[in-house]
């Protein structure tokens, strides 16, 4: 769906065109529903008295024209309200004709409202909104691609400066949309971001998060064409999970959901291992095995007596798997959260690589030991889904510039290893061997807690125990994940949220999802 998909800008420019010819529309009309639909999100706060004044600073391009459209509107429907346009142009300064044609059509009501007034930007006029007021952001669109600065930085200095609530129209001005923008980059400090009609890649990263406040996309009715085939980048949301989830057949037994193998914990870190157990199980599989040292297993089995045991040889850390010990049936593996990187343990890596073909879920200390001997990269099995944090993955691929280089870098990474790698973060990005990339929608700060990244890859194993292809795995596996922490934060405040409530809310996360789609 059009809506899901993070184009470029030479591509929304592409889906501008062919929503223009298809709907017989002139670039005025598009810009028209635009601003109304951006105007009708900022309107009730108006109506409820939220905000005094409302100053639209306004610049000589198409992003000026849908601001000069907005005020249009907000002037009609709050009348109480002053509504300003602040033209902001340098002199001799080229302003497009649709903005041209805006103007003059806000010259012609402004005369005939008093709450509509025109104010010109300049060094010895500078309006000054105050706390309490509205600041609309319509200096720049999306298609910046050098640093602002003169006459327009000295503008958004001065908005910046303001007390006033800001909303940036399509994007804070200044802020490019998909690329990284120079980090001593003049830009507009938005409370607020109405993105029109998708949403763009800048707004999904932290390095942006200070510029654009919180996010709505403003749907204004634009589509893409069926031949726009370059985008590699989508949301992952309810209707991706929705369509990846089976169905469980009523004569269904545990044989037939699978059996998971966790290689996991060591005498030091016991958490890891019950936190990863708890959520494959929680998550559907029909049975697991959790190969770790004695004591973590009297642990373990103490609060999840469900699990099948494999007894490590040595008490302290994993250093030996007996394969022959092991059930025949198990359908997938995963290793890492809690073992160490003690040298028996890597020992213990090196021989399960060897042994297994099919893919595995990888984290943790199982990312480390990769991190300190790559050349085992070119040996995992292909469509292994690995899940790192940032620092996990700084260490397997390198240090990025930014935000942006990260995410080439995740698509180089698992184009280059045929895996799927799972970046976490507030957006994870799951990045496909064919170079497609999707940002997770789900989840939230309560979710930034020691042993949540142990959960997801229990969640995962489970999922692909289950017969999951890995990339649905990991998909569903990172929206369920994310959601089941949102079902917490339904309830409860965020920050009390710690890792082993997640599987408990798996139930809530999947109940959502299946009682939504009855009522869509």
């Amino acid at each position: 769906m059009d809506e899901y998909r993070l184009f470029t800008v030479s591509e929304v420019r592409e889906c501008e065109k062919f929503t223009m010819q298809k709907e017989a529309l002139s670039p005025v009309g598009l810009m028209e529903q635009a601003g109304l639909a951006c105007a009708e999100e900022i309107a009730p706060s108006l109506w409820l008295d939220e905000y005094k004044d409302v100053y639209v600073f306004a610049g000589p391009g198409n992003n000026g024209g849908d601001g000069v459209v907005i005020a249009v509107h907000l002037a009609k429907g709050a009348s109480d309200h002053h509504v300003y346009v602040v033209v902001c142009a340098p002199e001799n300064a080229r302003f497009s004709e649709e903005m041209q044609y805006q103007m003059q059509r806000w010259s012609e009501f402004s005369a005939q409202h008093e709450n509509a007034k025109t104010l010109f930007y300049n060094t010895n006029e500078k309006p000054e909104p105050k706390a309490g007021d509205l600041i609309v952001d319509a200096l720049f669109g999306i298609g910046l691609n050098k640093p602002v600065t003169g006459f327009f930085a000295e503008v958004i200095r001065h908005i910046n400066a303001s007390d006033a609530y800001t909303v940036a129209i399509d994007t804070p001005s200044g802020l490019f949309a998909d690329c990284h923008t120079p980090d001593d980059s003049t830009v507009v400090l938005a409370d607020e971001t109405l993105s029109i009609q998708f949403m763009k890649t800048a707004f999904l990263l932290p390095e942006n998060y200070r510029f654009h406040g919180d996010v709505k996309v403003v749907d204004i009715g634009m589509e893409a064409p069926d031949n726009l085939n370059g985008t590699i980048r989508y949301l992952l949301t309810r209707h991706d999970a929705l369509a990846m989830l089976r169905p469980r057949s009523p004569y269904a037994h545990k044989g037939t959901f699978g059996h998971g193998l966790l290689v996991v914990g060591c005498e030091r870190m016991p958490g890891a291992a019950v936190l990863a157990a708890a959520a494959a199980m929680r998550g559907g599989v029909g049975k697991l095995t959790v190969h770790t040292v004695k004591p973590v297993l009297n642990t373990l089995a103490a609060v999840l007596p469900e699990a099948i045991h494999d007894i490590d040889v040595n008490e302290q850390i994993v250093s030996h798997i007996d394969w022959n010990h092991l059930p025949e049936n198990i359908t997938a593996v995963a290793l890492g959260p809690g073992l160490g990187t003690a040298k028996q343990t890597v020992a213990a890596m090196k021989d399960i690589l060897d042994t297994v073909k099919s893919p595995m879920v990888m984290d943790a200390d199982a990312l480390n030991m990769l991190a300190e001997n790559k050349t085992w990269l070119a040996y995992l099995p292909p469509c292994s889904i690995l899940t790192p944090h940032f620092a996990e993955f700084e260490r397997l691929a390198g240090k990025p510039s930014d935000d942006f280089d990260r995410l080439e870098r995740a698509k180089a990474f698992a184009q280059r290893y045929s895996v799927v790698l799972v970046l976490k973060g507030r957006h994870t990005v799951v990045s496909l061997p064919d170079g497609r990339q999707f940002f997770n929608t789900t989840g939230n700060s309560g979710m930034a807690t020691a042993g949540s990244g142990d959960v997801l890859t229990g969640l995962i194993l489970s999922l692909l125990a289950q017969g999951y292809a890995p990339e649905c795995a990991a998909m569903l596996g990172v929206y369920l994940h994310g959601a089941a922490g949102d079902a917490y934060a339904d309830q409860h405040d965020a920050r009390t949220l710690i890792a082993s409530d997640l599987p408990k809310y798996f139930s809530e996360a999947l109940s959502m999802l299946k009682r939504e789609e009855c009522i869509m």
